[in-house]
């Protein structure tokens, strides 16, 4: 299950793009050729992306991301997507790979070399006898009827006890698991989460739309491809019972939440205690044997039921469902986690291996490059930035006037909650790697087994919460490329990919551009903590309704406008569904006001300094006719400049939250009064239209 702690600032489709930047380690600030130097490279890259023949009052995404598709082309460079996240990946994954792949020096700590271990172990998965490992796995919890035929006896097949058994052993939760994370209604200390699986096709949508058909029969091909290749299984017994697997995820997929309808976590939970989730689904879902078996132990405490149409939803599935359909799904979601095929050229293998690498242990390589590559100087501008955009939106909520449908109150506790919000670099520096790989030996030698103690051993970290203090939220892999507001703590992290200098900061380059990049994805952040989700979460991080009636009430006649908005657009011929779901869009709008409110208050300021000339004689770039503050917008519009393979578009829309770059460009800056009149838009232009959305 995924609880919804986190909101996060980029898409959620990722892939590697773009040819390196100039290394930064050959560069040398401290000369006035090479500052001009970096300063005429940024401009010629703006430019590049640039289509200047456009008119910015009808598409600003156009006119500032008009070229981008036909320099970074997604179906040329064989990516899902092109952007700046994947830019920053792209960047942060060669020093990782630089790392991997270096032999063990000063630097590396004894968990690093284990990390090691398992990239090289990966790299040598061809020397496996893959299908008998995956049967010696299947062997730990039964028989699969799959492989058995008509020897299997399906009278003594328990699938809760066997999917229970599976989750305490490994931590995979085949069709519904338990888990243990922090209470979102007091985060001081952890509960027991009881809950759908983890989806590979991820969303409601992508198992039961007809325009997702095409993923859900790749999906199809993947698993007999892999029934066919790894427990050996003849071709046309893997197809047929590939069409079983499938069909019986779709009808469980029947249960998942509708991610347009933007409930909230508070909406998709319920407290209860054990013996009355027993009541509720027994004696189809024996809740006491799956809490004992998952957790080696009874539980007295209340525990958290997530979704509960899933539940529902599965106590009729389990009723009509052969029981050798369900047995050998969940033996194939037990293999499907350890299933890797080798890639060709060795150059794709490891990449491939450093995503995997990453999944299992992001927190350990963002260290080990924070580590290796730490750059105080970025760290000092990110807090200097944070500093600037906490003290203007503190300024906006002690407005009498710029946020008068707010009533004095609860804006009090706004203030209160935004004086708690803090913001880190996600480096980990304070993590206790000493005891995360305490229980680990791996070697260069077994990616399977590597993987196997793995999970082994994150199982048992997991259980061993249910009696711990509730420690900061872990998200891997998810917290490495993106800034996020982890609401249930009330905190901002920004990824260590940020620190890598030259893609979208410099301290020669202007601040409009600073601004306008990395402010705006701050800001986006900040004001996440505010939005239909994070307004739900207090100072202190708990879910708590601190609102008004009529400020909340006021809230949702506001979010109605973006709604609406949103609800109009079209995506490449995709008429997008309007949706009650508008965090992210609150977000974008909300965080680039943010970032343009505190790059224009410190312009000002630099009027009245006796040197401020100096400084804003800087905030233009050589040979781009752009003032500063159309530089500021042109900018933030680039951090969304992105193509998408063909293929997957559908996929985009249909599992994406965020909404498509030029929409997201379009949407905000059209809502906002300042960038019409900096671009002399017209009113009724397309980008000044006469009704505007406007929350924060």
């Amino acid at each position: 299950m995924r609880l919804i702690f986190i909101f996060i600032t980029g898409h959620v489709l990722m892939a590697l793009t773009l040819a390196a930047p100039t290394r930064e380690d050959d560069l040398h600030q401290d000369t006035p050729y090479i500052k001009e130097l970096l300063r005429q490279a940024k401009a010629a890259e703006i430019e590049s992306f640039m289509d200047q023949k456009a008119d910015p009052c009808s598409d600003f995404y156009t006119f500032s991301c008009g070229n981008y598709k036909r320099i970074n082309s997604a179906s040329s460079l064989q990516e899902i997507t092109t952007g700046v996240f994947e830019t920053l990946t792209n960047g942060l994954n060669r020093k990782i790979l630089k790392m991997l792949n270096t032999a063990h020096d000063i630097h590396d700590s004894p968990e690093d070399i284990q990390v090691k271990h398992f990239y090289e172990s990966c790299l040598r998965i061809k020397e496996l006898n893959y299908p008998e490992k995956l049967k010696k796995l299947i062997a730990e919890f039964g028989t699969m009827p799959l492989l058995e035929g008509s020897s299997w006896k399906e009278e003594d097949f328990d699938w809760l006890g066997t999917t229970a058994r599976i989750s305490h052993r490994y931590g995979i939760r085949p069709i519904i698991g338990v888990d243990v994370s922090k209470d979102f209604a007091s985060n001081q200390r952890n509960r027991v989460y009881i809950g759908q699986q983890e989806f590979p096709l991820e969303s409601r949508s992508m198992y039961l739309d007809n325009k997702t058909l095409i993923y859900r029969e790749k999906y199809l091909s993947t698993i007999q491809r892999i029934l066919q290749r790894f427990p050996a299984v003849k071709s046309e017994l893997a197809k047929k019972t590939a069409r079983e697997l499938l069909d019986f995820e779709v009808d469980l997929a029947q249960g998942l939440l509708d991610e347009s309808e933007g409930l909230g976590i508070e909406e998709i939970t319920e407290l209860l205690t054990v013996p009355e989730m027993q009541k509720r689904y027994s004696p189809i879902l024996d809740i006491n044997q799956l809490i004992s078996l998952s957790l080696g132990e009874r539980v007295s405490d209340q525990i958290y039921e997530f979704n509960k149409r899933y539940q529902q939803n599965l106590v009729e599935v389990i009723k009509r469902t052969p029981k050798s359909t369900v047995a050998n799904y969940i033996f194939f979601r037990l293999i499907y986690e350890f299933v890797e095929t080798p890639s060709v050229p060795s150059k794709k293998q490891k990449k491939d291996c450093v995503d995997l690498t990453k999944k299992l242990f992001a927190e350990s390589l963002d260290n080990m490059f924070y580590r290796r590559y730490n750059n105080e100087k970025s760290s000092r501008e990110i807090d200097e930035m944070w500093r600037q955009l906490k003290a203007t939106f503190n300024e906006t909520l002690r407005s009498s006037s710029a946020l008068d449908w707010i009533e004095p109150p609860t804006r009090k506790l706004a203030i209160a909650k935004l004086q708690a919000m803090t913001l880190e670099i996600n480096n980990y520096a304070n993590y206790n790697f000493t005891e995360k790989f305490a229980d680990l030996n791996l070697q260069s030698s077994d990616y399977v087994e590597n993987l196997r103690q793995s999970l082994l051993v994150g199982a048992k970290q997991m259980r061993e919460l249910l009696h711990k203090p509730a420690k900061p939220l872990e998200a891997g892999s998810q917290l490495s490329f993106t800034p996020a507001n982890i609401l249930v703590e009330n905190i901002i992290k920004v990824p260590v990919a940020l620190l890598q200098p030259f893609y979208i900061w410099s301290d020669v380059y202007p601040n409009a551009v600073m601004f306008g990049t990395l402010a705006s994805l701050i800001g986006h952040e900040l004001i996440h903590g505010f939005d239909d989700n994070g307004r739900k979460f207090d100072a202190k991080g708990n879910s708590n309704d601190w609102w008004d009636e009529r400020s909340s009430r006021n809230f949702l006649e506001r979010r109605q406008c973006f709604i609406e908005q949103y609800g109009r657009y079209v995506y490449d011929g995709i008429q997008l569904k309007e949706s009650t779901e508008q965090s992210e869009n609150i977000a974008d709008n909300g965080g680039m006001r943010l970032a343009y409110t505190a790059y224009h208050n410190w312009y000002e300021k630099q009027l009245t300094r006796p040197n401020g000339n100096h400084y804003l004689a800087k905030e233009t770039l050589p040979n781009l006719p752009y003032s500063a503050k159309q530089l500021f917008f042109i900018s933030f519009a680039q951090i969304w400049c992105n193509d998408v393979h063909p293929r997957v578009k559908t996929l985009q829309v249909s599992t994406d939250t965020h909404f498509p770059g030029n929409l997201r460009v379009i949407g905000s800056l059209s809502n906002f009064d300042e960038f019409s009149k900096e671009f002399n838009c017209p009113a009724g232009s397309a980008m000044n239209p006469s009704e505007k959305c406007l929350l924060y």
